[in-house]
């Protein structure tokens, strides 16, 4: 059992099978209970409830977790925020294990496909992420091969985006009206920081292949609407991914 005292953020899903199809949030700070709720991958409705005093919003905090467990919900996290930190081994954690799962369910889903391209998918508020994948098949039909590699937005395959639903509500009390302390500059290096590093740590466990297979994988985290962060490409790739992109690049002069 958990104990609520000892925490002040709770979230909680229903699931359609192993996919986080509903959640529940709750929310306690002073004599304040924020809620949230709705599908997964979405903002959710959000209520605020003030409180007479602390002990009463302390007591409705344990209302809304009991509710949710007799609802059918399940119980995904309970811990106490710090609202002058963000918790960038926490969203490297959740990656890891949202990336494998999608990356499961794609493979899964489409057997025949030789799957060579992924990516972490952001924007640059940081208020998104999501896994992009792309395929040698794909790749074939691409009017210009190079333009599909390179710009992870033409990819094909974006299957299991609910399994980020838990890394997507970290990044999101950086955007809702709730205490958070970050200078926004901070936070949004730290959760970019936290995706190429789950990137990093799953290609070192031999998620994207090992080997000729590995070097022919490209692995990218990329933001929407931003420039290139310099060095992700080499930190996530072999030299010929990378001599690849050079060539590519010095071919727009010709």
């Amino acid at each position: 059992m958990i104990d609520l005292t000892m925490t002040d953020y709770s979230l909680f899903y229903q699931y359609d099978g192993d996919l986080p199809a509903r959640f529940r949030e709750v929310r306690v700070f002073d004599a304040t209970v924020w809620t949230a709720e709705g599908a997964a991958m979405t903002w959710g409705e959000e209520t605020r409830t003030a409180c007479a005093s602390v002990d009463d919003a302390q007591a409705a905090y344990a209302a809304f977790c009991a509710a949710a467990l007799r609802d059918g919900y399940t119980l995904e996290r309970a811990i106490l925020i710090d609202p002058a930190v963000f918790d960038a081994p926490l969203l490297q954690s959740l990656l890891v294990t949202a990336t494998r799962q999608a990356v499961a369910a794609l493979r899964a889903a489409h057997p025949g496909l030789h799957f060579n391209a992924y990516a972490l998918y952001s924007d640059d508020s940081a208020m998104t992420i999501s896994l992009l994948a792309n395929s040698r098949e794909a790749l074939v039909t691409a009017e210009d091969e190079n333009e599909m590699l390179w710009n992870p937005g033409e990819w094909q395959f974006d299957e299991g985006g609910a399994y980020f639903d838990s890394a997507y509500r970290l990044l999101l009390q950086a955007h809702r009206e709730l205490p958070f302390e970050v200078a926004f500059e901070v936070f949004r290096a730290s959760a970019f920081e936290a995706a190429i590093a789950a990137l990093a740590q799953l290609a070192a466990e031999g998620l994207f292949g090992t080997g000729v297979e590995r070097e022919e994988t490209l692995l990218l985290f990329e933001v929407s609407d931003s420039e290139e962060l310099d060095g992700v490409l080499e930190r996530l790739n072999g030299p010929a991914m990378v001599e690849r992109l050079a060539e590519w690049k010095a071919s727009w002069a010709d």
